[in-house]
């Protein structure tokens, strides 16, 4: 099966490089570049950042570019009569959801909810996406966001603030959903649309949440990194200036914000300001005290922790990665963040493949976060693609427990 990462070569092309040059440039040989543009290596860490500023791109985007791989032939021996279907979410899960946002202004109405009713429904929502439930909510958003839609418009004086409060929360949890199936025009249209009933309701802690949710939908669209990392920046500086937290669903938002920066920085190729974010959330964590889930942000001393792994794959430390979680005790994390215990896995797997090219492993830990919780793995676009990943290195000998948990995942047809 001939594999090729049509973006890269495209963007050399269309700079104006022969894969001599870009070699030339990059003080490698010709081959090497062949090699990483047919997918058949990956470039090592200290290559990434080499290549990003030879190519005009940021390390984000030049992320999407290696694992943006698509078959140039029709069958390989290695993957006998199966054929692969790329990355990204099932494709019919956001569909209910997509009609709802096109088309929740003249659609029928649904029966009327008290307010205890919408609240009960968003805050099941909230805990199902915890639990890696995604099927689940993405069944139920269309209706819980039509109820909420509802409640906001009828609602007056004292109760207007509450219902918009309600209606950004439900928002916030259709922006989730959104990226992390890799939808990143959804999620930012419904973080967009949190934003607003957050101000509207003049919560700031959910507006920061909003804030958060803008910047991982920018995050899921190519070349937009840089945006959501300008979002995240101007909004902790605004808190900064603010009077220091002292409200646990703000100490939580303002965490889950400053846990958000260290990732990006650390994918922008800022390991140093990454490290700094860290330890201001982990003295927002200090002062919450526990690890806790206000606003559903799972913020806490663990979760910082949990970041630390993630700051440190995106930033392509592996080893680092590796010797944070070593560390790491996730059975402190609230009962229900199900979905963050697998996470874990999906970065560790990652981190595998880095520090030493060991498929076995990798593989292992998928197959874990896939105990844990199943659609971690099926539909979390980062697990999805980095099994294509999986799927691209593996040539003659086959890798135990790889193809099977790619057809379970959808990958495989």
């Amino acid at each position: 099966m001939a594999l090729k990462r049509h973006r890269l070569s495209q963007r050399r092309r269309a700079l104006g490089y022969s894969q001599e040059r870009l070699a030339e440039i990059l003080g490698v040989e010709r081959s090497t570049v062949v090699r990483w543009e047919n997918a058949e290596t990956d470039p090592q860490p200290w290559h990434r950042t080499r290549i990003a500023s030879a190519l005009g791109v940021t390390l984000e985007r030049l992320d999407g570019m290696l694992v943006d791989v698509s078959v140039a032939a029709h069958r390989g021996q290695a993957m006998g009569d199966e054929t692969r279907n790329p990355g990204g979410a099932r494709p019919d899960m956001l569909n209910d959801l997509r009609t709802f946002l096109t088309s929740y202004l003249t659609a029928p109405a649904v029966p009327a909810q008290s307010f205890v009713d919408v609240r009960r429904s968003v805050g099941r929502v909230h805990i199902l996406y915890q639990r890696a439930s995604y099927t689940s909510v993405a069944r139920l958003l269309p209706d819980v966001l039509s109820q909420a839609t509802d409640v906001s418009r009828m609602s007056t004086g004292m109760h207007r603030g509450t219902a918009f409060r309600l209606l950004a929360a439900a928002y916030i949890a259709a922006s989730k959903l959104a990226a992390k199936v890799g939808d990143g025009d959804t999620a930012l249209l419904t973080a967009d649309r949190a934003a607003t009933a957050a101000r509207l309701a003049d919560d700031q802690a959910m507006a920061t949440v909003a804030a958060y949710q803008v910047a991982c939908g920018l995050m899921r669209l190519p070349g937009r990194a840089t945006e959501a990392e300008q979002i995240v920046r101007t909004s902790i500086a605004r808190l900064t200036t603010a009077a220091p937290a002292s409200d646990p669903d703000m100490l939580s938002a303002q965490g889950a914000l400053l846990l958000l920066a260290a990732v990006i920085t650390a994918g922008q190729g800022n390991p140093k300001e990454a490290g700094q974010f860290l330890t201001q959330a982990e003295g927002l964590a200090t002062t919450l005290g526990s690890d806790r889930n206000r606003l559903w942000t799972g913020f806490g001393p663990t979760n910082v922790v949990i970041h630390a792994v993630s700051a440190a794959v995106r930033a392509g430390n592996a080893n680092r990665a590796l010797e944070i979680a070593a560390r790491l005790d996730t059975s402190r994390l609230p009962t229900v963040l199900v979905g963050r215990r697998a996470q874990v896995h999906v970065d560790l797997a990652a981190a595998a493949m880095m520090s030493s090219g060991d498929m076995t492993v990798s593989v292992l830990h998928l197959l874990e976060a896939e105990r844990i919780a199943a659609e971690v793995v099926h539909a979390n676009v980062q697990a999805r693609t980095l099994l294509l990943d999986l799927l691209a290195k593996e040539r003659r000998a086959a890798t135990p427990g790889l193809r099977p948990l790619a057809e379970r995942a959808g990958l495989l047809t």
